[in-house]
């Protein structure tokens, strides 16, 4: 964002500063203005913005806009001086010198904010994060945020939506209610309510439409979420007994390795301490590994046949409201499979 030479803006501007007039308001306002521009040659860029803002509810004046934007850009308010700015293009004449700079700052801020373009039926009055009222559709242009998330509500008659609207730096996102203002479709088969007499005595009202999302359901329904679950523990324990499968062979060469070296090394008559304390750790070692890859593919076998049980037996929801699936369990004592039901 371009920097702004405060001394030099401020001195062309004293001299394009309001009439005097006779109305207190409006010398209120025009000493707000002045003290406004002497905050800013002092550099108290918050007292600055509060006397500009205070002479803004009285005047409207090309130069009260224009000091009040530059204060809001230098303060971080991007989302205000763009509005301030915009406005200033439309109060001052076309022969403004500083239309030109004016135009810049607004290209600036427009990288700098994000942008909702609203489309809704004509009248809906909209407002952005639950305090800011913008008016009744349609607008001319894109209303203009700060980057992030914003909650955009439309209200048309006793219609109320709200959408969530991420926005992103010098971007345009689209916050869409134009189906608000769609007419009912009616059922297949209803007749037209009378003009004037209402629908014919004794006439049934349509049946409410189906109820589409339970009809086509959804793929992750807690059977499909259980059963891989089960197998996901199956891929893990058959992982977990391939491992300690190598972890035995790697034991096994090693007992092999010192038993071909050392063949007496644990004899009652010479043995080897050290040699001997090795060789049994590795034989006691392959033993272990072996014992818990027999468990890891057991359990494999366990959990996988559990996730195909699972999957065809699950009881259907439109049947019954009762039902029970297995999941697994892991605790300190080991692994296993425990109940779940729903009543």
């Amino acid at each position: 964002m371009r920097r702004v030479r405060w001394g030099i803006v401020v001195g062309l501007l004293a001299a394009a500063s309001p009439a005097r007039g006779d109305d207190a308001a409006q010398r209120d306002a025009q000493a707000r203005f002045e003290e406004g521009l002497a905050r800013v040659r002092s550099k108290d860029l918050e007292g600055a913005l509060l006397s500009f803002e205070q002479a803004y509810t009285v005047m409207h004046k090309p130069a009260v806009v224009w000091n009040l934007a530059l204060v809001e850009e230098k303060t971080n308010r991007a989302v205000e001086a763009l509005a301030h700015f915009k406005e200033y293009l439309r109060v001052a004449p076309s022969a403004d010198p500083d239309r030109p700079r004016c135009q810049k700052h607004i290209d600036g801020l427009n990288a700098a904010t994000g942008h909702i373009d609203v489309a809704a039926p004509a009248g809906a009055a909209i407002t952005v994060d639950g305090t800011r009222a913008l008016g009744a559709t349609p607008f001319t242009d894109p209303v203009d945020v700060a980057p992030g998330h914003h909650d955009v509500e439309a209200r048309l008659g006793t219609m109320v939506k709200t959408l969530g609207v991420d926005a992103l730096a010098g971007q345009t996102m689209q916050a869409d209610f134009r189906g608000m203002g769609a007419p009912p479709v009616a059922a297949p088969g209803a007749t037209a309510p009378q003009a004037e007499g209402g629908p014919p005595p004794g006439s049934e009202p349509p049946p409410p439409p189906p109820d589409t999302a339970q009809k086509q359901g959804t793929f992750f329904t807690p059977r499909v979420i259980t059963a891989a679950s089960l197998a996901g523990a199956a891929v893990i324990a058959l992982g977990t007994g391939v491992g300690f499968a190598v972890a035995a062979t790697s034991n096994q060469g090693t007992a092999q390795g010192y038993a071909s070296q050392h063949p007496n090394a644990c004899s009652s008559f010479a043995p080897i301490p050290d040699v001997c304390a090795s060789w049994r750790g590795a034989v006691n070692g392959q033993n272990t590994d072996t014992t818990l890859s027999y468990v890891g593919y057991i359990a494999a076998g366990v959990f996988a046949a559990a996730s195909v049980a699972t999957y065809l037996l699950w009881p259907s929801e439109a049947k019954s409201t009762v039902s029970t699936w297995i999941m697994p369990t892991v605790s300190p004592a080991g692994v296993g499979l425990g109940a779940v039901g729903r009543f």
